[in-house]
């Protein structure tokens, strides 16, 4: 079977950025806008929140939103350098292809941590984040490899979702600019990133038995049900930075409101979109026939 590294790379050439161009240094965010779409934030239905403290909240989430990205390529950017390595004596093509996509993962770490950075800068007040990056992305490493490509190309088309389905796609003049061009540019180039995991879920495929192929699956839905853990302290987290932005402690009602959204909202941002993605469904239809029910009735169960 060929696999055509070569169209990955003149793509991605074509789309590359610099970060500089996306977000200067000296960038400062806008405090007046909202940095996410209600799409991916879901206060519609919260009524104990002021239009205020839900201002607050959004840019809450829009900065967790960048951090959870930042954390996650942690483990990317690892997977990355495993696949070059395996192609140094291999496949030309493929091996370039590998080095820049893991050089564009650190490019959006680097895009990530800097926005975080203008964030606590001038936001005002302390916003919990989840700890140990290294520690997650050992257990995600610790998977089997077809499983890490699945969990990958997951997360790479959820990107794509959340684009062209909230920001592309609608009308978002009231979102801070920097935010809009920040996750124009990552969708740019995680659309290349995830047409390389599916050609190394399909070179990993050539040698994996029917046994391999179902652990992957088993791993793969393992991890989702980790990530969802991760994903409800984040959102209890990001409900204490705003009693601690706001200076208003909710009561146990009001605090169970905004918490239940923020989950539900999590969820379907990180899992739901992903798993849901009709490219993804269409590689794991391709590669684990038989397994393929089991990541079909997930996404089922989260509709």
């Amino acid at each position: 079977m060929k696999f055509d590294y070569d169209f990955c790379i003149s793509t991605s050439e074509r789309v590359a950025w610099k970060l500089d161009d996306v977000l200067p240094k000296d960038a400062q965010l806008d405090f007046k806008r909202r940095f996410l779409p209600e799409t991916l934030v879901g206060l519609d239905g919260v009524d104990c929140l002021s239009e205020a403290e839900k201002l607050k909240l959004n840019q809450i989430r829009g900065n967790a939103y960048l951090y959870l990205f930042s954390f996650v390529e942690e483990y990317i950017i690892a997977t990355c350098v495993q696949h070059v390595d395996s192609e140094v004596f291999g496949d030309d093509s493929a091996l370039r292809a590998m080095l820049r996509f893991a050089e564009e993962e650190v490019k959006h770490q680097q895009l990530f941590k800097r926005a975080c950075a203008a964030f606590a800068k001038s936001f005002g007040s302390n916003c919990e984040v989840l700890p140990s990056p290294e520690a997650v992305a050992g257990v995600i490493l610790a998977k089997s490899p077809m499983a890490v490509m699945l969990i990958t190309l997951h997360l790479e088309v959820m990107t794509q979702q959340h684009y062209v389905q909230c920001f592309q796609d609608n009308d978002q003049e009231d979102l801070d600019p920097h935010f809009k061009q920040m996750l124009k540019s990552h969708w740019l180039e995680e659309a290349q990133h995830a047409k390389l995991d599916a050609l190394r879920l399909r070179k990993l495929a050539q040698t994996a038995d029917a046994e391999a192929r179902k652990r992957a699956i088993t791993d793969y839905l393992d991890l989702l049900v980790a990530l969802d853990g991760l994903l409800s302290q984040q959102a209890a987290f990001d409900v204490a930075s705003l009693e601690r932005a706001t200076g208003r402690t909710l009561n146990e009602r009001e605090k169970k409101q905004v918490l239940d959204s923020q989950v539900t909202t999590y969820r379907r941002t990180f899992i739901t979109y992903g798993i849901t993605n009709p490219t993804f469904l269409e590689v794991v239809h391709e590669l684990f026939p038989g397994d393929d029910a089991r990541v079909s009735q997930k996404a089922a169960s989260l509709l």
